[in-house]
């Protein structure tokens, strides 16, 4: 955890913001369409989602493990006259009360381990919104959280799939493979 801490705390130290591009638009809509209640941003970088969430009315945790991503999340959010509630913490060993939330968004960090977790975490009738890169062989991702086709989707068996969708796509100024799921705990 601590170089993973230290690696990440260097990078934005540095000014790299190569992942400080737009909120993921379907998350925009999801966040719309649903009555605003208690999220979860996890993995929250530079607070892109966190911060969508908090003007969309919602009460927004954002965990990261990386402080200084965490006070730019901050500074963005005291400028834009908005609250996050922000958590410093390894998402290895993080944990947090049960069906504490309405929505859980994770993207470009999805550890599987993580998944039993989060299907704790998101309330009854909650929904989750997960983006993650893909491991095909045409587009090998060098990211160690790729998943196989339709993986994503397995994951996430007995929810209610209210969207799944994969392949290419423009984010920034790069193309990427991705899974992108919205599913529904069960009531």
């Amino acid at each position: 955890m601590q170089t993973d801490r230290q690696r990440w705390d260097a990078r934005y130290a540095a000014g790299d913001r190569r992942h400080d591009v737009e909120p993921a638009p379907r998350l925009a809509a999801l966040g719309r369409a649903l009555p605003p209640g208690r999220a979860l941003d996890l993995a929250a970088g530079l607070g892109r989602h966190a911060l969508l969430l908090a003007r969309q009315g919602w009460t927004v945790d954002a965990v990261d493990i990386s402080l200084e991503a965490l006070q730019i999340v901050e500074q963005r959010a005291a400028e834009a006259a908005l609250r996050v509630n922000l958590v410093v913490a390894d998402l290895d060993t993080f944990e947090c009360r049960p069906a504490s939330y309405d929505l859980a968004v994770q993207t470009f960090f999805l550890d599987r381990a993580l998944i039993e977790r989060l299907t704790r975490w998101v309330r009854p009738g909650g929904h989750v919104y997960i983006e993650t890169h893909r491991r095909t062989p045409t587009a090998p991702s060098k990211s160690r959280y790729a998943l196989d086709p339709g993986e994503l989707r397995a994951l996430f068996d007995g929810w209610h799939v209210v969207e799944y969708e994969e392949g290419v796509r423009q984010e920034g100024d790069r193309e990427i493979d991705t899974a992108r799921l919205i599913a529904r705990r069960p009531a």
